[in-house]
């Protein structure tokens, strides 16, 4: 009786699986999520500017926060704007140092699951003018991804930036707009139904190919 339970489990196991259909689907995971920086150097080292009014520069966070950019398909995995360095109130006209300080990228999740902050650390460096740029933000970990895990999905985040061949350099233009680039990862969590249909078809297929033996003796 032993050895014909044996020789029937890879049987029964194969035919349970073929009931509940793939483990691991690939579609897409809707993710939606927000972001916020903030410096801390300059004049005034607690928001998401940096200015420095006696040599002339300003350089703002935009953050993602309104629909629809903030929203995204990761199927599993999908490239995704954190936000943006504006230097428009910058109105040195020649380049002038940036006295340094660190500047921080939170990101903060509403769906599938609500999450966060999770947080990226990074220093400003370099030198701004109105016309020209050696500025950037260089982050500490780049391309480690941070989880946000929760009953639905587990959702990864991570820093893609690598200008000028640096991971992790994030270079800000001059006069415009220079977006952070990251990635995100999405694995659905398997529902319990599909676990339990799963976990039932092994048993009750060996049951009844037993019975079907006894049967035809």
């Amino acid at each position: 009786m032993k050895s014909r339970i044996l020789r029937l489990m890879p049987i029964a196991l194969l035919a349970g699986l073929a009931i509940v259909g793939p483990t691991a689907p690939a579609h897409a995971v809707p993710v939606t999520f927000s972001t916020v920086g903030n410096f801390t150097g300059g004049d005034d080292p607690t928001g998401n500017s940096y200015l420095d009014v006696a040599n002339g520069i300003l350089i703002t966070f935009q953050g993602v926060n309104l629909p629809p950019d903030n929203t995204v398909n990761a199927s599993p995995v999908t490239g995704a704007t954190f936000g943006s360095f504006d230097t428009t109130g910058t109105t040195a006209t020649s380049l002038k140092s940036i006295a340094g300080g660190g500047f921080n990228l939170d990101i903060f999740q509403t769906s599938p699951d609500p999450g966060g902050p999770i947080t990226f650390v990074g220093t400003l460096n370099g030198t701004l003018a109105i016309d020209a740029s050696q500025a950037f933000v260089l982050f500490a970990t780049p391309f480690v991804p941070q989880a946000i895990v929760g009953p639905l999905a587990t959702v990864t985040y991570a820093i893609v930036e690598a200008d000028r061949g640096v991971a992790g350099r994030a270079d800000i233009s001059p006069n415009g707009l220079s977006s952070v680039q990251g990635e995100i990862r999405a694995s659905v969590v398997p529902e319990p139904s599909t676990m339990l249909m799963a976990s039932l078809a092994v048993p009750a297929l060996l049951l009844y190919r037993l019975r079907k033996g006894k049967a035809s003796v």
